[in-house]
């Protein structure tokens, strides 16, 4: 224990470090939290695929930049005004939407043929690439005639007489988006309804334009009860995610905290003295926020929302102070609980920073964001909290006597009936627990939002991008050959009976070769069939040499001229570019089949693209679900390595009775394992994440119970810290977002059991009656 005055100079020292760390704080949050929330960054360096993430994010970032709106009424015109406007109308200063595209003349094409340019000579449909092949063309010039002799006709007899651009055109618009009465309709079983796309001015978790939006849609549902409208867009998912977390915690979280705060303030009877246990964790924050993003640059939510819970560990620390100094009033030492406090300490950092030394990125952070959370606490609890005076109230020296009598700890476990439990429900867990790695863990969305959504995009014929093809090549020639060739041979399972789509931007920008030898077709057919042609139209003779000339420099279409046109701008998410090592472009998959189907497919897909160079087979759900699971399994086996050392260090100190520190841990994590296993409830990473809780609370409850044997206060500690935990965390059970149900769930059941095996392996306790009875008095 150090001197007087080297107490408060190390108190001193420790304030000034907390204000530096505010201030280094305030400094990086300057221009908001550097967040990171993709599941790749939990990922090593040497198994991350930057390529791959960045398919990803921009197969996602229509979804996430804009929604789509399909409006169902009576009066369709004036409803879709009347909504327009809605949406179009401003939040103060701020608009909600940058676009609103809902006029035919929004996505009109401004003159398509122009922008293409002289390239047209190079594209031509499948169909007329076979009668070219078939008889020279003859079979075009009939359907020509008729197109140039139509009183619609717009066909041009030198730039293009036979009308090949409109008919490729023609082919490449499978849009169901259609033009009716001037606005933008798609039709569904025979009705006509209206198409609004909203690009949106912030982002899709901005709080402000969420309320807009639905401050908007609201006011038009009132107005226009008759009318039904159906929604797409990352940004209603946000909204119902944060108007679910504000119910929840208007329900669950000011529960938990009333519930927190009275059972509290029933113990201790002073709010100085809740708000000097409350410290600790705030102080703890304040050093880990801070220097693990000085560490490494950006924080992870995961690491934000788990390791700030891993530090809720921390108020045992000061739970422990607090209840001994309440019974013992002015007899109070710290250097008595020093041994316990440090091993506390000591157990949990091991147990923490042995993920430290995985080579997954995510669990490195969370484990240093927690170590320096629970040393921060630590540090707070014992150089701060004894200086701060608090006059002890006669009644929790009463609770702990009355507590210790009726719930104290019973000592009536024995090592060999420990032992068969354990086997017991290692079998059982063996046996029958599964796990679950799916991303609907991470989707709250409701049901109902989740059925409208995918009914609207089918009914667009539109997809995110599941599943797809991430082809490579040296240069934009080879790479477009190498996509020709896989959509060949996809084209031709379909042709064998495999049910998808196929979305290739090879369709619209043939390889050179291909262009090269659809032109020499275009010059067969401006021989002969043009002579024809421009003879049976009574065209001037001058017309066939003016439409020749326009085949003598012919340039090619690159990928980026036609992405730049007004119909190829749906194509943009299938096109990376620079890959680094040269170009990259997608092959969207889409419409794939369900159930045995897909996983036939998925493994046919797999083969293609691995007997294939540069090509990369990507279902991106079934890839985060892996990562999920790489994370858990990180998890689980980083922490078992650190229990084995624990059990190590803790079996120096406590010898036979090892066994009794390590049952609460160990019985509250592996109860929770036999529970799910015989409810048939998988393991995922959320609900081991909350056995990281169950862990912690359950190796301080067996070393304080250890170093303090047979003493009221310890015994009160121990029970507020599971049941302040349980308030906290075990309530979250009750969540409907998954992960924090899972997270919850685990907590629930594992802190139970912990303060039910602390009760019943407390060492030492059984063997003295009088011990047992033994409370302090104040």
């Amino acid at each position: 224990m150090p001197r007087p005055d080297a107490g408060r100079l190390l108190a001193a020292l420790w304030a000034g470090l907390l204000l530096g760390c505010a201030l280094l704080l305030a400094w990086q949050l300057r221009d908001g939290l550097p967040a990171d929330t993709r599941l790749t960054a939990m990922l090593p360096e040497d198994r991350r695929t930057p390529l791959v993430e960045r398919a990803d994010d921009q197969l996602g970032q229509a979804f996430a930049e804009r929604f789509v709106l399909l409006l169902d009424a009576p009066s369709l015109a004036g409803a879709a005004a009347d909504l327009a406007r809605a949406l179009q109308a401003t939040d103060g200063e701020r608009p909600l939407l940058d676009r609103l595209d809902w006029r035919a003349s929004d996505l009109a094409d401004r003159g398509p043929d122009q922008r293409l340019g002289e390239s047209r000579y190079r594209l031509l449909t499948a169909e007329v690439r076979r009668e070219i092949d078939a008889d020279g063309g003859r079979s075009l010039v009939a359907p020509a005639l008729r197109a140039l002799f139509s009183p619609t006709a717009t066909t041009d007899p030198v730039a293009d007489p036979f009308g090949l651009l409109d008919r490729w055109l023609a082919a490449h618009d499978t849009s169901p988006v259609q033009s009716r009465d001037g606005l933008l309709t798609v039709t569904d079983d025979g009705r006509p309804q209206a198409l609004l796309i909203g690009h949106l001015a912030a982002s899709p978790y901005d709080l402000a334009a969420q309320r807009s939006l639905t401050t908007a849609l609201d006011a038009f549902r009132a107005a226009h009860p008759e009318a039904t409208l159906s929604r797409s867009g990352l940004v209603f998912h946000a909204a119902a995610g944060a108007r679910q977390a504000r119910g929840e915690i208007t329900t669950i979280g000011l529960g938990a905290l009333a519930g927190l705060l009275g059972m509290l303030l029933a113990v201790f009877r002073s709010p100085r003295a809740i708000a000097q246990m409350l410290l600790p964790l705030a102080t703890g924050l304040l050093l880990a926020l801070p220097l693990t993003l000085l560490l490494f640059g950006r924080l992870h939510l995961l690491t934000l929302a788990f390791g700030a819970s891993l530090i809720g560990i921390a108020i045992d620390y000061a739970l422990h102070l607090q209840c001994r100094r309440a019974v013992q009033g002015r007899r109070f030492r710290l250097h008595a609980m020093l041994p316990a406090l440090a091993l506390g300490l000591a157990s949990s950092l091991v147990a923490y920073l042995a993920q430290a030394l995985t080579p997954m990125p995510g669990l490195r952070q969370m484990a240093v964001f927690a170590a320096l959370g629970l040393a921060g606490a630590w540090l707070t609890v014992v150089l701060w909290l004894p200086r701060l005076r608090l006059a002890p109230h006669p009644v929790t020296a009463r609770l702990a006597r009355v507590w210790w009598l009726r719930a104290g700890p019973r000592g009536g476990l024995s090592p060999r009936l420990a032992l068969v439990g354990l086997l017991l429900v290692v079998a059982v867990i063996a046996w029958r627990l599964d796990t679950d790695d799916s991303l609907a863990l991470l989707n709250p969305s409701p049901a109902e939002l989740l059925a409208e959504e995918r009914a609207l995009q089918g009914l667009l014929g539109r997809d995110t991008g599941r599943r797809y093809l991430l082809v490579r090549g040296a240069d934009e020639p080879r790479l477009l050959e190498r996509l020709e060739g896989l959509g060949a041979t996809l084209e031709r399972w379909r042709d064998q009976g495999a049910d998808f789509s196929v979305h290739n931007l090879t369709d619209s920008v043939p390889s050179p070769a291909r262009q090269a030898a659809d032109l020499e077709r275009v010059r067969r057919l401006y021989g002969e069939p043009l002579a024809e042609l421009v003879a049976r139209a009574g065209l001037p003779p001058r017309t066939l040499d003016r439409a020749r000339a326009r085949l003598e420099a012919v340039p090619l279409l690159g990928v980026e001229a036609w992405l730049g046109s007004p119909p190829g701008r749906h194509q943009r998410r299938l096109w990376l570019g620079d890959s680094g090592d040269g170009v990259a472009a997608l092959i969207l998959l889409t419409d794939l089949p369900a159930g045995a189907g897909a996983e036939a497919l998925d493994a046919r897909l797999r083969a293609l693209a691995d007997a294939r160079p540069g090509v990369t087979y990507v279902d991106r759900a079934a890839r985060l679900g892996r990562l999920l699971g790489e994370l858990r399994g990180q998890i689980a086996g980083w922490l078992g390595g650190a229990l084995a050392l624990l059990a190590l260090g803790l079996a120096w100190r406590y010898r036979g009775h090892t066994w009794r520190v390590l049952t609460p841990p160990l019985g509250g994590v592996l109860g929770v394992l036999g529970v799910y296993a015989l409810a048939g409830v998988p393991l995922n990473v959320f609900s081991q994440l909350g056995l990281l809780l169950v862990l912690g609370i359950g190796l301080d409850a067996g070393i304080f119970g250890a170093e303090a044997e047979g003493r009221a206060a310890t015994w009160l500690a121990i029970s507020l810290s599971t049941l302040t935990s349980l308030l906290a965390f075990g309530l979250l059970a009750f969540s409907a977002t998954p992960a924090l149900h899972y997270l919850g769930l685990s907590c629930l059941i594992g802190l139970a059991l912990v303060w039910w095996l602390a009760r019943w392996a407390a060492p030492g306790v059984e063997t003295s009656p009088r011990e047992s009875a033994h409370v302090e008095t104040p």
